[in-house]
């Protein structure tokens, strides 16, 4: 079942940048810093956190639109990488239950993942590579979905997991958001 929802994702990336690919250049900003992070965070499903996660970096300040989609996705990556090692810290844990162990397993797999194609993600927007970015960013989302799965759908939960599962989810998708409207 996972390869199929992997494989579905990796088609709807496809068609979505088909369709964006078709579509007017994307638009140019005067503003810089904080009124561009609330301008490309308007359409974020957590404007809030949109605008916290992307000024928590000094640079954003001053950053332009593509600067910004650098920043978001290292901020992404970043989670990504301390989420991992705090799953790893927490498996390394003795006297586990069993079922907790099996969603903590299941989420470093994902995170291992996640990890990789979010630097894969990095490397590509630094290349101007939008396509590549968008189907990163789509894989990477469909890993930490993955690991939302697992939490939910099994007796062995972790509070502190979800809520940086969460974090990452919506880091991913403004920093996709962001790269849609960079997309020319």
């Amino acid at each position: 079942m996972k390869m199929v929802g992997r494989i579905f994702l990796l088609f709807l990336s496809v068609y979505v940048t088909v369709a964006i690919a078709g579509k007017a250049p994307p638009p140019t900003f005067t503003e810089k810093g904080k009124a561009l992070v609330e301008k490309l965070c308007e359409k974020s499903e957590d404007k809030a956190f949109c605008v916290a996660s992307l000024t928590s970096r000094p640079e954003a300040a001053t950053a332009t639109a593509p600067k910004l989609g650098v920043i978001a996705l290292s901020i992404a990556s970043s989670n990504a990488s301390d989420t991992s090692f705090y799953i790893k810290a927490k498996l390394k844990q003795k006297n586990l239950e069993p079922a907790l162990e099996d969603t903590l397993d299941d989420c470093s797999k994902n995170y291992l993942d996640a990890v990789a194609q979010l630097d894969d993600s990095l490397a590509a927007l630094m290349q101007n590579s939008f396509i590549d970015v968008d189907i990163w960013l789509n894989t990477a989302i469909s890993d930490g979905e993955a690991c939302e799965n697992a939490l939910d759908d099994r007796a062995g939960s972790d509070a502190e997991l979800a809520r940086r599962n969460s974090n990452l989810l919506k880091l991913c998708k403004d920093a996709l958001l962001i790269n849609t409207i960079l997309t020319p």
